[in-house]
């Protein structure tokens, strides 16, 4: 009875963790319009834009989950409001 219990479990958590994950796209497109923001304000962004333009890059390149990385550096490095 444990054993379908827990099974059953971990199979409902393989289902969810993937819709949980951030792909590249989306942090693309969560960071574009801020960073296109930050940039009209004048606040320095070198960091932030230099992760991004990686993270663009390695998106153009295939490389999905590096490029991911890249944008959750860039998103980490924005500057706070």
């Amino acid at each position: 009875m444990r054993r379908t219990v827990a099974l059953a479990w971990l199979a409902g958590l393989l289902i969810v963790t993937p819709a949980l994950a951030e792909t590249a796209i989306e942090l693309k497109k969560e960071l574009l319009p801020k960073i296109k923001k930050a940039q009209a304000e004048g606040k320095d962004i070198g960091r932030a834009q230099d992760f991004f333009n990686e993270g663009d890059k390695l998106l153009k390149d295939g490389m999905q989950e590096e490029a991911a990385e890249a944008f959750k550096k860039a998103r980490d490095a924005m500057p706070k409001n």
